[in-house]
């Protein structure tokens, strides 16, 4: 199953692009084509410095459609690198998104889609390096059935399954059969009000691993979509019941929880956004969440972040918040993340830690064909139950040349560190990258 995931989301986006390109949807298909050559004074990120430089052509791309059919996007990046002093195994990298609307019966019936194929570290208290990575992908579809009873009211009923699976961490690999019954209020024309039931039945293939468990959220949310702001508060209760219990463990946990969004417009080039949650969550939904998405696609530098959640089948309880502030015009791009997350898993309670993170992107566009980026990111992360800590930094310069209307270069100087509390999590990490691209 996961070799067939790059394939297959492949295919859908050729099959979509020739569809767009039929229809002239000016949305459609776009794509750049690169060969990079990446030398590194430390390349596995080691305490004692392990040098390799590698040879790396990649594919990132972005579609889009919307029609009477159905809403499709994907995006992503797959890059192979071949590694030039044979130290380290080659190898393929990507990280690929895909999500669809299928409709049957308009305003009635549609299926939905949503994958992700992503590389994760093998071990979760290590670097991210050749040696500690994994393929994991999520796969989560099924269909929605819409009613509406009266003009203001909407009735909606969801299956969905869903597939987890993981390369070699085994407690990752399972099946979800999930069903939920919305029922919708349109206030006005910005504003929703809606009750919602949702319940999931999780089952994994190594029972000995991983604890089945069925979940049950309800809770109330309010959405309002302005001309400059949209908002989404959600609040309820979650249970838990676990199929199977080690002594001194409990049967059933339950939480209520919050979830608060906020997207704010302040000019036609800037925007504020706010996210705060507080209940269950777990990696699956999060490497959904994390997905590539086609909107960041064009951006002139990439946003930076580092990974949050490690693999595994056990649910935590989570408390954590963001901040994003950005503004783009035709010459400069700034970018602002903050975040602070808690996780306290409710089986391997070695995993449980605190995240905090700053990171900041910023592009300048110095002539018509030269522009320069800067990235610098700073997260600090608590391993409470091995009383561990770590800081990781990034900082990075890039200049890019666009050496024609569809062609362009590239070098990117970095520097990686990771400064811990024990003494063999510790790296330093210099970089040079070298890349050519063709640019649909």
């Amino acid at each position: 199953m996961l070799r067939a995931i790059p394939l297959a989301l492949a295919t859908l986006g050729l099959l979509g692009a020739t569809g767009v390109a039929a229809q002239g949807d000016p949305q459609g298909l776009n794509y750049r084509l690169g060969i990079g050559l990446d030398h590194s004074d430390n390349m596995a990120r080691r305490p004692v410095a392990v040098p390799d430089t590698a040879l790396t052509p990649s594919l990132g791309f972005a579609w889009v459609h919307e029609g009477a059919s159905g809403e499709f996007e994907a995006a992503g990046n797959l890059a192979y690198r071949h590694y030039l002093r044979g130290r380290f195994d080659d190898e393929w990298l990507g990280q690929v998104g895909a999500s669809g609307r299928w409709v049957i019966a308009p305003e009635r019936l549609s299926w939905a889609f949503q994958a992700v194929l992503t590389d994760q570290p093998l071990n979760p208290f290590s670097v991210d390096a050749p040696d500690n990575r994994q393929r994991a992908e999520v796969i989560l579809t099924g269909p929605t059935l819409a009613l509406r009873p009266s003009p203001t009211t909407r009735l909606v009923g969801e299956l969905r399954y869903l597939h987890t699976g993981a390369d070699r961490s085994a407690d990752f690999d399972g099946r979800r059969m999930g069903a939920a019954v919305r029922g919708l209020y349109e206030l006005d024309a910005l504003r929703t009000l809606s009750a919602e039931l949702e319940g999931l039945e999780v089952d994994f293939r190594a029972a000995s691993t991983a604890s089945d468990y069925r979940r049950g959220n309800g809770f109330l949310r309010f959405t309002r979509r302005g001309p400059s702001s949209d908002l989404n508060l959600d609040a309820g209760y979650s249970r838990v019941r676990f199929e199977r219990v080690m002594p001194g463990e409990a049967e059933e946990e339950s939480l209520p929880f919050l979830r608060f969004r906020l997207a704010y417009r302040f000019s036609d080039l800037g925007q504020f956004e706010v996210d705060a949650s507080r209940g269950f969550g777990d990696s699956a939904e999060d490497l959904l969440e994390g997905a590539p998405d086609p909107r960041d696609y064009a951006l002139p530098v990439a946003r930076l972040a580092f990974r949050n959640t490690p693999l595994s089948g056990d649910l935590f309880e989570q408390t954590g918040g963001r901040l994003g502030l950005s503004r783009r015009d035709e010459s400069l791009y700034l970018r602002l993340d903050g975040q602070w997350r808690r996780q306290e898993y409710l089986r391997a309670s070695g995993l449980d830690q605190t995240v905090r993170g700053l990171y900041v992107s910023a592009s300048r566009q110095v002539r018509a064909t030269f522009s320069l980026a800067a990235q610098a990111g700073a997260e600090w992360r608590r391993y409470e139950a091995v009383d561990r800590n770590d800081r990781d930094t990034r900082l990075a310069l890039i200049g890019q040349w666009q050496t024609s209307r569809r062609s362009g270069l590239s070098l990117e100087l970095s520097r990686g560190e990771r400064q811990s509390s024990q003494a063999a999590q510790a790296y330093t990490d210099h970089r040079v990258l070298l890349a050519f691209t063709l640019v649909r």
